[in-house]
């Protein structure tokens, strides 16, 4: 038996002089690349692979520089000697700093993972919104499609009571037929204008509602290509049964995985709750240097004797001292943060013992979370499975509305045929032309309804099926 999936549309392209043509694909390619919605689920898609990414390099030591430059006057301190000074002077501090978490209970691998599965859940969701605006696009193309064979009945139906009413005047001026006959086509003719009008209005809203779609200008000169099915292609159709398409369809259903990951995410949610319980240890390291302007180097240049009068019982006399002479000179400033650096290496250890119930009430507030995903993941799957039971049903209903709708349109034409060949003997009269001529009419109206409706829906489920 031929699967849904292996159904396919061939076009027969219109080509229309100053006119775009548009297949059912090209309109779904196109909406791909320019529907907001699907825009703004790409940049989703961007922003969790940034999440991603963030989370990952948590594994990774930080590591900073900082810097200060001051000026100080009056009292200070030197930074390089920790000495107070008097004179006015420059300084500068500079350090590096590095850290990383050595054990968080396993917080920081949990959150990789809760990224990771945000970033698959933003690209289903993208498939998600992606499958909506294409069952979108796939209506609004079918429902242009009626519109125009619509406005090519109701033409044709006028054309013909045109005809009618040319004829029926001939005889109604020869005297072959009374006023009467005349007036009631007339009448009719009238009507079938009215018709006309509607249809064109309704094909005229149409394709502005697919041009606003596909966002394309509304003064854009737009025709579509017809499906080029034929009525034994339509007549001979068959399709997986509706369990094992029901379940093909809810396995691939991109709104489905994304609520399963959606619970796997809540899940580890409650996991990185539970983890804030655990000591989180910390291994730290720092390089730091300075500089001073009032820093100063020491140079002997020589030594000096300094005599002092001694006195040794009672008797005075000089002794000379020998003493060392000093220059003071300014160290450079590289020569400042060579020599005085330090290095700083340090574990850290933090015990949460009380946190006024914020840690009990995360983990309560997760498993909520959870609660309400596996909640989600149950509606979604009978939301799903409720749309491919209803698209499966309305297919096989308008293909049955097709068959039935063949056979009308053959009998209705047949009886038109007949009658009016009667009515051109003088065997019928304009009512019955005009009743037969309506019949017809509104067979081959729902000959197309439930074509269109019927490849609409294909289309429709073969969407549903896509991998």
């Amino acid at each position: 038996m031929k699967s849904v999936l292996s159904f396919s549309f061939f076009f027969c392209y219109i080509f229309t002089y100053g006119q775009d043509v548009w297949t059912i694909e090209h309109a779904l390619q196109h909406a791909e690349e320019h529907s907001f919605a699907i825009i703004q689920a790409r940049h989703q898609i961007l922003q969790a692979d940034i999440d991603y990414r963030a989370a990952k390099q948590q594994r990774i030591p930080s590591l900073s520089a900082s810097s200060n430059y001051n000026f100080n006057y009056g009292r200070t301190i030197d930074p390089t000697t920790n000495n107070f000074t008097g004179e006015s002077n420059t300084s500068q501090s500079a350090g590096i700093n590095a850290g990383v978490q050595l054990f968080s209970g396993g917080r920081i691998h949990k959150q990789v993972q809760d990224a990771g599965l945000s970033r698959e859940v933003a690209m289903l969701d993208k498939d998600a919104t992606l499958q909506d605006i294409q069952l979108r696009v796939v209506e609004s193309f079918f429902n242009v499609l009626f519109s125009k064979e619509n406005v090519t009945i109701a033409e044709s139906n006028l054309s013909l009571l045109e005809e009618q009413r040319s004829r029926t005047a001939k005889q109604v001026d020869a005297g072959a037929m009374p006023q009467n006959e005349l007036l009631e086509i007339e009448a009719e003719t009238a009507s079938a204008e009215q018709r006309l009008i509607s249809a064109e209005n309704q094909l005229e809203l149409a394709s502005l509602q697919f041009k606003q779609l596909l966002r394309l200008p509304a003064e854009e000169d737009v025709a579509l290509a017809y499906p080029d099915i034929d009525d034994e292609a339509m007549r001979n159709w068959e399709v997986m049964p509706r369990e094992e398409l029901v379940t093909k369809g809810l396995k691939i259903s991109p709104q489905i995985q994304s609520a399963d990951l959606q619970m796997d995410r809540a899940k580890l949610n409650i996991g990185i709750a539970k983890s804030r319980y655990s000591p989180s240890i910390g291994l730290g390291g720092s390089f730091n240097t300075n500089f001073s302007s009032v820093r100063r180097s020491s140079v002997l240049t020589g030594t000096q004797i300094n005599e002092q009068q001694a006195y040794i019982n009672g008797e005075a006399f000089t002794v000379g001292l020998e003493s060392p002479i000093y220059q003071f000179n300014s160290i450079p400033y590289l020569d400042q943060l060579n020599e005085n650096w330090g290095l700083g290496l340090g574990l850290s250890l933090s015990i949460p013992i009380y946190s006024q119930g914020q840690l009990k009430a995360g983990v309560e507030r997760a498993k909520i979370y959870y609660k309400d995903a596996v909640n989600y993941k149950e509606e979604v799957t009978q939301v799903q499975r409720q749309r491919y039971e209803q698209t499966l049903l309305d297919m096989q209903s308008a293909h049955r509305s097709y068959m039935a709708a063949l056979k009308s349109v053959e009998a209705s034409t047949r009886f038109f045929e007949n009658i009016s060949m009667s009515y051109s003997l003088g065997a019928s009269n304009n009512f019955e032309l005009i009743n037969a001529q309506n019949r017809k009419e509104q067979a081959e109206l729902n000959l197309i309804i439930s074509k269109f409706d019927y490849l609409a829906r294909r289309k429709s489920l073969e969407i549903f099926m896509k991998e």
